[in-house]
């Protein structure tokens, strides 16, 4: 894609890309499927395209809108450090419309005991309702834009939790959370070597805030998920994900150029190979479909 060209970009699971030309400091909202734009304020500090470095992850609290702009933060996590980057887009007026703003935290604020618990954690924050979760060991924490950076952490109760059974030669598991239908729930792999290539068992729970605990479920309600090591999301196979099988679970593990499709239930997994000239521990990339 031309508009890829002379920018770095970031996946959302919207279907929205954040791109940062990488000799300016323009930023913008950019729809694949339409090649609709939305301007965001210029990353004047370099931390996106310039010489920011680093691993970032960028989010969005809601699907963006062109004739709505206003809708939607864009919210940038550093994840070599405690920092925070966001903004609106141009135009949306208020005082984050028009810059970006940074914003550094203490990890024991988001309920973390350690710099890299809270990094690990970063790393799969998900957006629901207008906010941002966090999955750490015995919590999760919310975080809030009132309009100033917030965190609420709420504690689990983990003997409500199932966890997926744990194999005799399982040795590590990993999660990612997913946003469906106004809920979030998390998708746990126990995983069988430390790579990460291969998965011995996986769950779903979705979080009871009532109930401060997750839950396992048996259905994913007809929805698909997909998910990535980058995000996770979830889609209507009737309406969105033409191909797709409802109660499917699609992932990509890192290094590893295959999709694998879980069906919840027949309790199998399918592997599908998206090309022999494509060298096996490619990594894949995710555009999510936008309407």
């Amino acid at each position: 894609m031309d508009e890829m060209e002379g920018h770095r970009y970031w996946a959302t699971p919207q279907g929205w890309l954040v791109m940062a030309a990488r000799s300016s400091p323009a930023t913008f909202h950019w729809d694949p499927f339409t090649g609709a734009r939305i301007s965001l304020p210029p990353d004047r500090e370099g931390f996106l395209g310039g010489g920011g470095g680093g691993l970032k992850r960028c989010l969005l609290s809601c699907k963006p809108a062109v004739a709505d702009p206003s809708c939607s933060l864009v919210l940038v996590v550093d994840l070599d450090q405690t920092v925070l980057w966001y903004c609106r887009p141009l135009g949306a007026g208020g005082d984050d419309g028009d810059r970006w703003r940074r914003h550094e935290y203490e990890f024991a604020a988001a309920g973390a005991e350690t710099l890299g618990s809270v990094l690990w954690s970063m790393e799969r924050l998900a957006s629901v309702g207008g906010s941002f979760f966090m999955s750490l060991i015995d919590k999760v924490a919310r975080l809030d834009f009132l309009p100033e950076p917030q965190f609420t952490v709420i504690p689990e109760d983990l003997s409500t939790a199932s966890w997926p059974p744990w194999a005799p030669w399982a040795v590590s598991s990993t999660s990612q959370l997913v946003e469906s239908r106004g809920s979030l729930f998390c998708v746990r792999f126990i995983l069988s070597d430390l790579r990460m290539r291969f998965v011995a068992g996986i769950g779903v729970f979705r979080l009871d805030l009532s109930a401060q605990a997750w839950v396992r479920v048996g259905s994913l309600g007809g929805r698909a998920f997909l998910v990535h090591h980058e995000f996770g999301a979830s889609l209507d196979p009737q309406e969105e994900a033409a191909g797709l099988k409802g109660d499917c679970i699609y992932y990509c593990m890192p290094n590893d150029k295959a999709l694998y499709v879980y069906d919840r239930e027949r309790g199998t997994t399918a592997f599908a190979n998206p090309g022999s000239c494509l060298a096996d521990r490619c990594s894949a990339k995710v555009l999510m479909p936008t309407c």
